[in-house]
C-alpha cells in the first residue's frame, strides 16, 4: 500500500506509541484522525503534525471500549477526511495493581474492554468502510505480554495481547476476500514519557520481575511507528505479527511454527 493520500486513524493516539505512529503517517502524506480519550493531548497531537508539515490530522474523543465510541470515531473519519485506509488499534488503559485475579471485575473488565473489545469492534466497523474502498490495512498493536507461556504480573493484560495477536492471524484470509490486510506487532518495554518517568520508581525486584531492560536499550516509539510503516507497504504479510524486542530489533514469527515440535512428549 502507498501510505500517501490516504486516511488513518490511529487510536490512543494522544501520546506515546500512537502519537509516534500518527505522526509518521502524516510524515508519509496520510490525512489522520487522532483518537483518545484525553482532549488535550489528542489537540496536542494534531498541533504537532501541523507543525511538522506532513499531511492533514483531525481529532476525535471517542472511547474504543463502547461499540458508540467505535461508531464516533469510524464516522468521523468518514464525514472529516471521506473515509478509511487505515486503521491502528493502538489504544491500551493504564494498569496498576491489584490485577486478576485479585482484583474486582469491574477493574480488570476495562483492560480486556479497551484492549480486546476495542481492537475487535474497530476492526469489525473499520472493515465495512474498507471493504466499499476496496482495500484498506489494520495494524493491531499487541504486546510482548501476549507472547510465550512464562507468568505474568497482569494476567488480564496478557491475555488480551495473546487473544491480540491469535485474532489477527485468524483474519488473514480478508486479504484475499475483501482486500483488507490485518497484521500485529507486539512491542517489548519502550521508552515513552510515561515508561521513563515510571521506570526508575521500580524497584529492583519489580524490574526483574517485569524483564525490564535499561531505557536506552529499550525500542523507541518511532521504532514501533517504522513497523507500522513496515507492514503497510507490504502487501504480501497479510495475518503476520511482528516481534519489536529492544531498539532497531525486529521478528517476523513464521506461520507455521510447530509447539508440538517444541513441546515435550509426555509418555
Amino acid at each position: 500500500m502507498d501510505i500517501r493520500g490516504k486516511v488513518a486513524l490511529v487510536t490512543g493516539a494522544g501520546s506515546g506509541i500512537g502519537r509516534a505512529i500518527a505522526l509518521r503517517l502524516a510524515a508519509e502524506g496520510a490525512s489522520v484522525v487522532v483518537d483518545d480519550i484525553d482532549d488535550g493531548a489528542g489537540a496536542e497531537t494534531v498541533r504537532l503534525v501541523e507543525k511538522a508539515g506532513g499531511g492533514k490530522a483531525a481529532f476525535v474523543r471517542a472511547d474504543v471500549a463502547t461499540e458508540e465510541g467505535v461508531e464516533r470515531m469510524i464516522g468521523f473519519a468518514k464525514s472529516t477526511l471521506g473515509g478509511l485506509d487505515i486503521l491502528v488499534n493502538n489504544a491500551a488503559n493504564e494498569i496498576e495493581p491489584p490485577f486478576f485475579p485479585y482484583a474486582s471485575a469491574d477493574r480488570w473488565r476495562r483492560t480486556l474492554e479497551v484492549c480486546l473489545f476495542g481492537v475487535m469492534v474497530a476492526t469489525q466497523q473499520a472493515l465495512k468502510v474498507m471493504s466499499e474502498r476496496g482495500c484498506g490495512a489494520i495494524v493491531n498493536i499487541s504486546s510482548m505480554a501476549g507472547v510465550g507461556f512464562w507468568p505474568h504480573e497482569a494476567p488480564e493484560y496478557a491475555a488480551a495481547k495473546a487473544a491480540t495477536l491469535r485474532l489477527t492471524a485468524t483474519l488473514a484470509p480478508l486479504a484475499a476476500s475483501v482486500n483488507v490486510r490485518v497484521n500485529c506487532i507486539c512491542p517489548n518495554w519502550v521508552a515513552t514519557e510515561k515508561v521513563r518517568a515510571y521506570v526508575p520508581q521500580m524497584t529492583k525486584e519489580q524490574r526483574a520481575a517485569w524483564h525490564v531492560p535499561a531505557i536506552d536499550a529499550m525500542a523507541r516509539p518511532e521504532d514501533i511507528a517504522d513497523a507500522v510503516a513496515y507492514f503497510l507497504r507490504d502487501d504480501s504479510l497479510a495475518g503476520r505479527v511482528m516481534l519489536c524486542d529492544e531498539r532497531q530489533s525486529r521478528w517476523l514469527i513464521p506461520v507455521d511454527a510447530d509447539l508440538f515440535a517444541l513441546g515435550v512428549r509426555l509418555q
